[in-house]
């Protein structure tokens, strides 16, 4: 029944931002990561007009694409890039990745397609989280490891892929593209 409550509410705040004018942020704003009762909503913020794909890098085994922060972001402060962005959530927690067009074609739409797990232990209890093949496609995730501890300090946080479809004036553009934040679980 929590469970469900914490739906509710997550539904109705969805939909509060959803009326909201868009941009894209340039820091961190209340809305764009919620986090309501152990229920995380972590917006990803695109300008579906002009992303394009970008130089990519190989960066601790993970391709990545830096110039991807112009098109696409967390809503974080400018000097943290969306690799560095990091999810402090705790064991039992909802985290819910969704995706928001930044213009104002109603054509437009981000889909969180799946959260990959690029290593050590999975937060999750499993490697890929698929999404739930609505439009916008969402990705949820409940939290079933706590922090893992080595001497009483805080082991390092986990590293997820992100991998996002967009679509343009109803047209998908440049395939699937890449973000790698990160996630740490706290007591």
């Amino acid at each position: 029944m929590k469970t469900t409550n914490r739906i509710l509410i997550l539904m109705a705040v969805l939909s509060l931002m959803a009326c909201k004018d868009k941009e894209l942020p340039q820091k961190i704003n209340p809305e764009s990561q919620v986090e309501i009762d152990g229920v995380h909503v972590i917006t990803l913020y695109v300008n579906t007009t002009d992303i394009k794909k970008t130089d990519s890098i190989e960066k601790d085994g993970i391709v990545v694409r830096p110039g991807l922060r112009k098109y696409a972001n967390f809503g974080q402060a400018s000097d943290i890039s969306n690799e560095d962005y990091t999810i402090n959530v705790k064991k039992g927690d909802v985290v819910i990745w969704r995706g928001v067009s930044i213009t104002d074609s109603l054509l437009d739409v981000v889909n969180i397609n799946s959260i990959n797990h690029q290593g050590g232990t999975s937060l999750f209890g499993k490697n890929v989280l698929k999404g739930n093949e609505d439009v916008p496609e969402v990705v949820v995730g409940i939290v079933t490891k706590g922090p893992e501890m080595d001497n009483d300090t805080l082991l390092d946080s986990e590293k997820y892929l992100l991998k996002f479809t967009v679509f343009n004036n109803g047209i998908k553009r440049n395939g699937t593209f890449n973000i790698d934040p990160k996630l740490q679980v706290i007591n």
